[in-house]
Order: structure tokens, then sequence, then C-alpha cells
């Protein structure tokens, strides 16, 4: 590999990997530390999206569901749907968990798509207002997630991807 290529693939593959892992790191730390107690299983859902979210960030850029407003606007849909759906699919109409969840994800998805929100790691965002049934705590653990990543994003991109002008040197 010559050096030029061996550059583009350090700045543009494994520096970006690398902040997934920090990424992800310090999220974690800072969420089980401010909510150590609160929010037990769906933690894992939030944590498996965010981790989900971070590697489309920072591994693939140029996607238009890695956009750091596409990444946002999606997680306030998903929020707002599990909120409705939590509160009128279980607590007023009295629906089957399972039912809610199809209903709360399809709901969804159809929003994501019509908002032009397309970022698949926020699906599981809608599941956590279901499960938490509501969950003051939960909401914040989202939001203060979501702020954390896109933080670290807007931090973090500044050291990365060599711009498209020396990747099409290099070709050729």
């Amino acid at each position: 590999m010559s050096s030029k290529k061996y550059d583009v693939f350090i700045r543009n593959k494994i520096i970006p990997a690398i902040f997934v892992g920090i990424t992800m790191s310090i999220t974690i730390f800072i969420l089980h530390y401010l909510y150590n107690i609160v929010i037990p299983v769906a933690r894992f859902i939030i944590f498996g999206a965010f981790s989900s979210s971070a590697f489309l960030l920072f591994m693939n850029p140029k996607n238009k569901s890695s956009r750091l407003m596409v990444f946002i606007k999606s997680y306030i849909i998903a929020g707002i749907i599990g909120l409705i759906g939590s509160l009128l699919l279980e607590r007023f109409l009295h629906i089957n968990i399972y039912y809610s969840i199809a209903i709360v994800e399809f709901v969804l998805a159809i929003a994501l798509v019509t908002l032009k929100s397309e970022h698949p790691p926020s699906m599981g965002i809608g599941l956590v207002y279901l499960i938490e049934r509501l969950n003051i705590y939960a909401i914040i653990f989202v939001i203060s997630g979501a702020l954390i990543i896109a933080f670290l994003d807007k931090i973090l991109e500044k050291f990365i991807y060599i711009e498209e002008k020396i990747d099409t040197e290099i070709k050729n």
C-alpha cells in the first residue's frame, strides 16, 4: 500500500473506528453514572441504538442517515412517537405490549421516511418508552445520550477524513 493510500485508510477508516469506541465509552460512562439505577432493561436497547448511531456518524459520514441533523431529528421523532404510543396504546386503550410495539414501530418507520429523517438506529428509541412505560428518566437518558454523541461528533469530526481530492489523486 502506498504512503498516500495508507494515510487515507488510517484517516478515513481506522481513526473513525477509534472514535466510535471513544464516543460509546464516554457516553456509556456518563450515562451509567448519572442514571445507574433507572431504566435497567431499556438501557441496553438505548446503548445499541447509540452504538449504531455512532458507527453511522463516524464510519459512513457521506450517507444521508449519517448527517447530524438527521440523527437529532430522528431521535426526537422516535421519542415523540414512543411517548405518544406509551400513553395512548397502553395507558388509555390498554393494548397489549406486543401490539403496541408493532403499531409504534410501524408509525415510526412511516414518520421517519415521510419527514426525511431516516436514521435506522432511532427505531430502537420508540421501543424504550413502551418498555419503560413513560419513565421521566428514560426521556432524560435518551436526550442526554443523543446530546453527548452529537457533541462528540462535532468535536471529533475535525480530526478525521481526508478530502475527496486526495482520494481522487490516489486512484489516478
